[in-house]
Parts: C-alpha cells; structure tokens; sequence
C-alpha cells in the first residue's frame, strides 16, 4: 500500500493531537493554580499524555515507511538518486556478487534497496518508542537528521518520560504530576518537532 507523504501524516497527527487536547486538556486550561492538579486533571492529563504519545509514535513509523517506499519508488520509476538513496545503500552493506549475472548497474542498485528495504521496514514497524535514541535509529538510515534545538528535545523527553510514568512505572498515576497548561506547551513543542522532521523527510528523497 502507498503510504502517505509528510504534510498529511503531519495533519493527521495534528487533528488527532487536537482533538484529544480538546478531550483531556482544554476543561482544565484556566487561570494559574498553585500547588499540584486536581485528580480529575492528573487522569485526564494521563490519558493524553498515552493517547499523543501513541500518535506521535504512528506518524514517525507512518514517515519513516514513505520514506522507504519512495526511494525504491523513484529508483525503479525515474532513475533518481537523493541524499536517502545514499544513506539506504549505505547501509545497506556490500552488494552480492553479479560478475556472472551480468547486472546492470540498475539492476544492482534495485536489488540492494530490495534488501535494504526488507531490513529497514522490519526495523521501523519494530520500533518501540520516540525517545530521541530512537528516532536516530530510525531516521539516520534513510539520510533524515532528527531536529536537536534543545527546547523540542527537551518536550520530546517529558512527553517520553510521563507516558512511561502512566503506562510502565507506578501504580494509578505518575509520581510527577503535570497540569494541563504545561503538557499543552509540551505537546505544542513535540508537535513542532515532528513538522521538522516531516520538512527534513521530504527534502531527503527526490
């Protein structure tokens, strides 16, 4: 199946963000509040936090798998070459002997992004997680450097970190408590960050 291009992964993860901030934050967004949140807002809190952090964690799988697809895509169709062609080949080792198959060079590159591919794929719907680790494992293949400004790295992690307080760590709640104004910042923040990485995506490949 042909996946979808970056802009609507993007506005995809976005409406869905939306919606669940409209669900889960918007009733406790208000005038500033001393203290720790109500149990209704740590709740609600919580399950955005789990619910965006899965969508983020589908739109850089969805990203990643386009990525692929259209190198291969390109390669076959238009004989182009891009900086994500360069970086699949590149890890993609050493091609198999075709002295005696007599290859073209096309055919040798086709098959090598065949395989490539193969590994990649299998490596990205494996994925577990949208810590930064994890999408340099995932992106620096496919010739796509993730954004590092510190402020989107810095969101990325306290989205990374509460949603494994909530889903893994303690029982019926997070140790660290979040009003719903700060998570909105924070997934505003994570949000900016995947429309980065969407504009690095496309730039990458032809």
């Amino acid at each position: 199946m042909k996946r979808r291009g970056p802009r609507v992964e993007l506005a995809v993860l976005r409406r869905f963000v939306d919606e669940v901030e409209r669900r889960f934050l918007a009733p406790h967004i208000g005038p500033a509040q001393l203290g720790t949140p109500k149990r209704s807002e740590q709740l609600d809190v919580g399950a955005f936090v789990v619910l965006a952090h899965g969508a983020i964690e589908n739109f850089v799988e969805g990203l990643g798998l386009w990525t692929l697809e259209s190198v291969q895509r390109h390669w076959i169709f238009h004989k182009r070459a891009s900086r994500s062609l360069a970086s699949v080949l590149l890890h993609a080792g050493e091609p198999s002997d075709d002295y005696e198959q007599s290859l073209t060079m096309f055919d040798n590159i086709r098959t090598s992004i065949d395989s490539a591919k193969t590994t990649l794929s299998q490596s990205i719907e494996q994925n577990n997680g949208i810590a930064m680790q994890h999408l340099r494992k995932l992106f620096r293949p496919l010739g796509i450097d993730v954004p590092e400004e510190p402020k989107l790295v810095g969101a990325l992690d306290q989205l990374v970190a509460l949603r494994h307080q909530w889903a893994h760590q303690y029982r019926f709640g997070a140790k660290v408590t979040k009003f719903a104004v700060e998570v909105k910042q924070t997934s505003d923040d994570c949000l900016e960050l995947a429309a980065r990485l969407a504009e690095r995506a496309k730039a990458a490949r032809p």
